[in-house]
């Protein structure tokens, strides 16, 4: 009786693993690399036209809109050295100036 409980297990088994033959559906997989006649071609053939490439237009100079980002960071770390009212203004201030001249950069 448990041979027969064993035969029955490792059948379950033996059907539930996938197969490449049922994974690939009923079309076959060709055993060699040759090429079909169908995929051949003979002569000079016309390649598809590429489009150019945009042309991309000149970046501004950046150098005024990293320096306002630089400012405004070093001004939020002085205003947080600083503490108290004074630097919660200064703070304020510098992350003002910090992200107009991140705005400005990335635009």
């Amino acid at each position: 009786m448990r041979s027969l409980w064993l035969m029955l297990v490792v059948a379950l088994v033996a059907m539930s693993v996938p197969s490449p033959a049922r994974a690939q559906g009923t079309t076959a997989l060709r055993a060699s690399g040759a090429p079909l006649a169908s995929q051949t071609s003979v002569g000079v053939q016309k390649s598809a036209a590429v489009p150019a490439p945009l042309p991309t237009p000149p970046r501004a100079d950046t150098r005024q809109n990293r320096a306002m980002m630089i400012v405004g960071g070093a001004a939020l770390l002085t205003g947080a050295v600083v503490g108290g009212d004074a630097g919660t203004l200064i703070s304020v201030g510098g992350a003002v100036v910090f992200l107009f001249g991140l705005y400005q950069y990335l635009h």
